[in-house]
């Protein structure tokens, strides 16, 4: 199609990336995101392989390798510091959540990004997908993308998604000093595994700064409020009589917050006249794969591959229903498996039985894979068929 328009309802990671994407290979995009600034607190994420591929082709590779943490090693520990498995995280690179966004939304043009637009709404049921602002202004698109998270409120343009699943679980993150602990907390990733918690850790700068993840039960009766920060002793309580290097690192806790984690059921479609869903709007997991970051960034580069050369609205509908064949059994293996590692990291489950229950599965599937190359395929199978 040519003059293919599309806008981008939200400016995280999977939204600035589809963008991104999409810019390179020269379609007219814009990206409409509610907050007026990327916000300076957060968390860390670990962008593997297969997220790294995609943002590195898009010429994000030195920014990024300026600005993360390497990370070469993951240790598995019980409680008590007794090491379980010690192991390659597969060239993993520790991240703040919000240095991440800002290195891919700066490799945006100018004039591509509208910051303080609060969608409300989008509607399919026009010639063109309407997206639709607090404010009562609206814009048109060819294609819609709905990339507005979790709790999206736009999804519902495509579909109507299961209820959250919520995990049981709270996350307690934050930012410590990692300055002056031993090598093998201030460079590596370390997690200790105990009975109904467990504690994560690694880099996530060049200048000493590690992220901690403390998942417990979430609190009987406590209100759905997804983030909101609590008293740091709250995370060094969670973990008292645990490893002295746990309480090394929580000692140093002073901003912690809480995020009461949840998911849902693997849905369709993702796809309805014109409005597409994308990364956390079409397929939130839990954490426990370190995964959906690099599945939205996947999605970016997917959907971007299969819009290159769109020739018509019949097009255009051929290739986003080919972007959800592409995605979806691969996003619904990871929400799968995502719950599963939750269960087993909490002491569900042995961790040093190895094979699909234990620390040394393989995970090549999972790193290995290449976003552009199985969108370009995707692309080309419609051109032949």
């Amino acid at each position: 199609m040519t003059g293919l328009r599309v806008a981008v309802v939200g400016g995280g990671i999977g939204g600035a990336t589809a963008a991104l994407a999409l810019g390179r290979l020269g379609v007219d995009v814009a990206v409409y995101e509610r907050r007026a600034s990327v916000p300076p607190v957060g968390s860390g994420l670990g962008l593997a392989a297969n997220g790294r591929r995609v943002l590195a082709e898009l010429g994000l590779g030195t920014a990024l390798d300026a600005t993360g943490a390497p990370i070469g090693t993951m240790r598995l520990l019980r409680a008590d510091g007794t090491e379980v498995a010690h192991y390659d995280t597969g060239r993993l690179l520790g991240m703040r959540r919000a240095d991440l966004v800002r290195i891919v939304l700066d490799g945006l043009g100018p004039g591509v990004v509208h910051q303080g637009r609060d969608c409300v709404a989008v509607v399919a049921d026009t010639e063109r997908p309407v997206v639709r602002f607090v404010d009562g202004s609206s814009t048109w698109a060819d294609v819609v993308v709905v990339a507005d998270g979790l709790r999206s409120r736009c999804a519902g343009a495509v579909a109507t998604p299961p209820a959250l699943r919520p995990s049981g679980t709270s996350a307690l993150r934050g930012f410590v000093d990692g300055r002056g602990l031993p090598d093998h907390l201030s460079t590596g990733q370390n997690a200790w595994l105990g009975p109904d918690r467990h504690l994560l850790s690694y880099p996530v700068d060049r200048h000493g700064t590690l992220n901690f993840a403390a998942f417990v039960p979430r609190p009987a009766g406590s209100a759905d409020e997804w983030s909101f920060r609590v008293d740091a002793q709250t995370v060094r309580d969670a973990y008292a009589g645990w490893d002295p290097d746990t309480r090394a690192i929580l000692a140093r806790a002073t901003e912690v917050y809480r995020y009461d984690l949840a998911d849902r059921d693997p849905f369709a479609p993702w796809v309805r006249a014109g409005v597409v869903l994308l990364g956390d709007a079409a397929h939130p997991m839990l954490p426990h794969m370190g995964q959906g970051a690099n599945q939205a960034i996947e999605d970016g580069a997917v959907l971007a591959a299969l819009l290159d050369g769109a020739g018509g609205s019949a097009d255009v509908t051929e290739r986003l229903a080919a972007y959800e064949a592409t995605r979806r059994p691969r996003t619904d293996r990871i929400q799968e498996q995502s719950r599963r590692n939750g269960e087993r990291f909490s002491g569900a489950r042995d961790l040093t039985s190895g094979g699909d229950r234990g620390p040394t599965q393989d995970l090549s599937w999972v790193y290995g894979y290449d976003a552009g190359a199985a969108g370009r395929a995707a692309a080309a199978g419609l051109r032949t068929s």
